[in-house]
């Protein structure tokens, strides 16, 4: 995946299988935000924890996923989920659009990456 629309794939290639690991004692919680079920995310939020580790990535931050390694060290180092969610858009330079200025982008990364890691701690 190199953006928005275009793959890394080339013309003669294709994407034949996922392989995603259970993982074990773990949890998880995808957060969108999006005006209408079927529309695009305004801003997507993927959260994982688990007793010792942690990660979390957000969507339509950037023109790629964005893993937030801040957020993911403030938590394995014991930060709440509304502390560590103020970091989130610490790694991301979100774009305005149609849809959303930067500034509502990082509000809504905010607090979707809080009930994100809320759920997966729960």
């Amino acid at each position: 995946y190199k953006g928005f629309l275009e793959s890394a794939l080339a013309p003669d290639e294709m994407l034949t299988e996922i392989r995603v690991p259970k993982l074990n004692m773990t949890g998880w919680s995808f957060q969108k935000f999006n005006r209408r079920a079927q529309d695009w995310a305004i801003v997507g939020v993927a959260a994982w924890k688990s007793k010792s580790d942690s990660g979390v990535a957000l969507v339509n931050m950037g023109s790629t996923p964005i893993l937030a390694t801040s957020v993911s060290a403030a938590v394995n180092k014991g930060a709440s989920a509304a502390d560590a969610a103020e970091l989130a858009a610490n790694e991301a330079e979100p774009q305005s659009d149609l849809n959303a200025s930067s500034e509502y982008r990082v509000h809504l990364a905010k607090v979707l990456v809080r009930r994100a890691l809320e759920q997966a701690t729960s």
